[in-house]
């Protein structure tokens, strides 16, 4: 049989439509992929500290627990599949607030979690401490969302976790104080209130946390260890999950079901 070899032209119309046809089932296809059934949903994560830079130096640097946190849960997160996973930058390098905030508004993620640690020079200072933005900025109501879910996670493993707003307040010769005000209290917020640098320098949705106290032995013996991250990062994917009202996964029957 001979064959006919069939000569296509962009003039002609029905090449025209055909190739109309396929843009709109390739767009279809990335619509329905991120808002569809196995939607991505674009998580930023950031390690705050790093590199040259320990952050809060106690029992244990804070540094070292922030990475650890996000190490653990970005793994978890890419092994559900349906999150886009952004680090504001990579374990082992440091960067400034200011970078951070400029890495967030190029990446335009949905929702940014910042993990920290805490310290006192009150050793009995205990527990996990979740800050939202303050009420007002843009994306404060998604940010207490999540703020919440994150909150209502570590309360579940029987442990002290605070909802928060933080405020620095300028005192003499430039130096600053802190006030962690729990959002409960009816403390009358400052007339120019100042918060988190990172809220203060993005308009994304942010929640930060401080997930135990590197000034104190029982905290560290509780969560720095690698069982004590994976269940942090459980945490954090258990709160992911809620405000986006997604089902959790459950790795372990879905490892049975495909062996």
């Amino acid at each position: 049989m001979n064959s006919v070899k069939f000569k296509y032209s962009f003039q002609d119309p029905m090449v025209k439509i055909l190739t109309g046809l396929l843009v709109f089932l390739t767009l279809g296809c990335l619509i329905a992929g991120r808002n569809g059934n196995g939607s991505v949903y674009r998580v930023e994560i950031d390690a705050a500290f790093g590199g040259t830079n320990p952050g809060f130096t106690g029992l244990i640097n804070e540094a070292s627990v922030n990475e650890k946190t996000a190490d653990a849960l970005e793994a978890l997160l890419k092994k559900d599949g349906r999150f886009d996973v952004i680090r504001t930058h990579a374990s082992g390098t440091d960067a400034t607030v200011a970078d951070t905030a400029a890495k967030i508004a190029e990446d335009q993620p949905e929702l940014v979690l910042s993990i920290h640690a805490g310290w006192n020079p009150d050793s009995k200072m205990s527990g996990t401490r979740v800050y939202t933005d303050l009420p007002g900025r843009p994306g404060q109501k998604e940010s207490l969302k999540f703020a919440q879910e994150v909150q209502k996670a570590f309360t579940e493993e029987n442990w002290d976790a605070s909802l928060n707003y933080l405020y620095y307040h300028e005192g003499e010769n430039g130096t600053w104080t802190v006030e962690v005000q729990p959002i409960s209290d009816e403390a009358k917020a400052p007339e120019n209130p100042v918060t988190w640098t990172l809220f203060e320098k993005t308009d994304v949705p942010c929640v930060i946390a401080e997930q135990f106290f590197v000034s104190n032995q029982k905290d560290i013996d509780r969560w720095n260890n690698a069982d004590g991250y994976e269940l942090i990062a459980q945490k954090y994917y258990s709160a992911l999950c809620s405000y986006f009202g997604i089902q959790q996964k459950t790795f372990e029957e879905e490892t049975e079901e495909n062996s």
